[in-house]
């Protein structure tokens, strides 16, 4: 960091001019010269200082050090479970993920792969409860993670290499043999309860991200819930969770990951003794209808009372995650919300304080088009203005696109970003989760990054119109009682209360915008 300038003053001088600012006098001498020739000396050295060269630009940054993905060396087992292998030796490490391609509202009621995925934490299996898997667990100096995302669930663990069979063998128990135990079941539906009683009246991120997924997607789509309410959790019971399990717990719709200090042959000979008695049959098809793309511009309001803040989401849909383009569109999205060098960020929130945080980032999901969403965070009484700041970038990306100098900076940090995301053998097991989640192939990564570097200002001007010219969807979580009639200067208003499960409350008719 370089060190701020430090002047050196006489403490005459500096009382003197103490003294006549104290008594309101001139900020000049009164008397003697106009102005007085100080000697050029940092007190050191004698003489004047040499001339200081003039400043020059920098020299244009270099060609990024080459960094592929690590090779994936793939294997299938007799009864259909995908090994997948990194092998890194720089630490006696193996991190371990078992994926499953079922995501937490696939087949059925809402939430029950949710709550399926941490009852395989929770619940214990036939053998253990599940206070003595977790023991278990940590005997081998490792902690057990289970997540539901919105295409899959992951259980995963860190082990040291002497441990790996041992951490296989808890593994192969949780996922083939759970207990699915009553009794926790309980327990995880009453905490379920009070996050989202406690989301929905404190969490305006929760609720403004609710009424975008089900106004984007139509009811009976996977897609369509993203956090539970109360009633839906009340309705899951024990026989929905294992019925869940029994179709899509199937080792035809799972891949186990071993990344770090094991082999090829190793690690199918660990997968074969642990998982190769695994049975089950062919995983069930899930539809994914159609989303909903918003006919005209739509404002809804989660009402907040006495919220002093307002998350604001300006929403629509964005091209699948798999599509031929995809490198542009994320160039693009970069370019207009993507970090500190944005256009939302250098004008909503720092030429104009509309708001304290601004993004833009499409929620990728596996099947079909995706929310793309502009997000700022503001005060009540800036809302409109804010609602307004993001709209207008949106429609400025297609009269003015991303110049040349925008492209390269926002492809040369999508493209070097790599480099740290590969930081950790634990990133790059995530990394090839991903690859399963979203279906893409071995190699993508590479791929993907020799196409953004690729991507110029050219092809993001090319696809900015039918990327960012669509209807949106404003969603707004605030006090709908003071941001309201603001808002509807850009549509009918509906209003919904999240701590009612999000039942319209009332509406307000665009002609009493103020």
């Amino acid at each position: 960091m370089r060190r701020p300038r430090s002047f050196y003053a006489p403490a005459t001088l500096v009382l003197a001019a103490t003294l006549a600012a104290a008594c309101g006098g001139p900020t000049v001498a009164s008397t003697g010269p106009e102005k007085v020739n100080l000697p050029s000396t940092d007190g050191l050295t004698r003489g004047r200082r040499p001339a200081t060269p003039a400043r020059q630009s920098p020299p244009p940054s270099g060609a990024t050090k080459a960094s592929p993905f690590p090779p994936v060396a793939r294997a299938k087992l007799a009864n259909g479970l995908g090994v997948a292998v990194v092998t890194s030796r720089a630490l006696p490490i193996v991190q371990v993920r078992l994926f499953v391609a079922a995501g937490g509202n696939y087949g059925g009621a809402p939430g029950v792969g949710e709550l399926a995925a941490q009852m395989l934490k929770d619940g214990g299996t036939r053998a253990m409860s599940s206070n003595e898997v977790l023991r278990k667990v940590e005997t081998l100096g490792s902690d057990l993670s289970v997540r539901s995302s919105t295409d899959g669930t992951v259980v995963g663990m860190a082990l040291t290499k002497d441990k790996l069979d041992g951490g296989l063998a808890i593994l192969s128990q949780i996922v083939r043999e759970p207990r699915f135990d009553g009794a926790e079941l309980a327990k995880l539906k009453a905490r379920s309860v009070d996050e989202a009683e406690d989301a929905a009246r404190s969490s305006g991120n929760w609720t403004a991200n609710h009424v975008v997924w089900s106004e984007l997607y139509p009811a009976k789509h996977p897609y369509a819930t993203h956090g539970l309410v109360p009633s839906q959790i009340a309705k899951i019971d024990g026989a929905q969770i294992r019925d869940w399990h029994r179709r899509f717990v199937v080792p035809k719709n799972a891949t186990l990951i071993l990344a770090g200090d094991v082999d090829e042959a190793a690690a199918r000979a660990a997968a074969e003794r642990h998982f190769g008695a695994w049975t089950g049959g062919e995983p069930p098809k899930v539809d994914f209808p159609p989303p909903q793309p918003p006919a005209e511009s739509k404002v809804l309001i989660a009402h907040r009372p006495k919220s002093v803040q307002s998350d604001v989401l300006v929403a629509m849909l964005a091209p699948e995650r798999r599509a031929d383009g995809w490198a542009r569109i994320r160039v693009a999205n970069q370019v207009l919300g993507g970090g500190v060098a944005s256009r939302l960020f250098s004008d909503v929130r720092e030429q104009r304080s509309l708001a304290y945080r601004t993004s833009a980032q499409v929620l990728e999901v596996a099947h079909g088009a995706q929310p793309l969403v502009l997000y700022a965070g503001t005060e009540s009484a800036k809302t409109a203005d804010a609602v307004r700041g993001l709209v207008e970038n949106l429609e400025r990306m297609t009269s003015s696109p991303p110049s040349a100098q925008e492209t390269e900076t926002a492809r040369r940090y999508l493209s070097d970003i790599f480099a740290i995301r590969m930081e950790t053998i634990g990133a790059i097991a995530e990394m090839v989760v991903a690859q399963e989640e979203l279906g893409l192939p071995d190699g993508y990564w590479d791929a993907y990054r020799k196409q953004l570097r690729e991507t110029d200002a050219a092809d993001v001007a090319a696809i900015v119109p039918a990327l960012y010219g669509r209807k949106r969807l404003i969603v707004v979580a605030g006090d709908a009682d003071v941001v309201g009639g603001d808002l509807a200067r850009f549509g009918d208003v509906t209003v919904v209360d999240p701590e009612r499960e999000f039942k319209v409350v009332k509406t307000i008719p665009a002609a009493n915008a103020k």
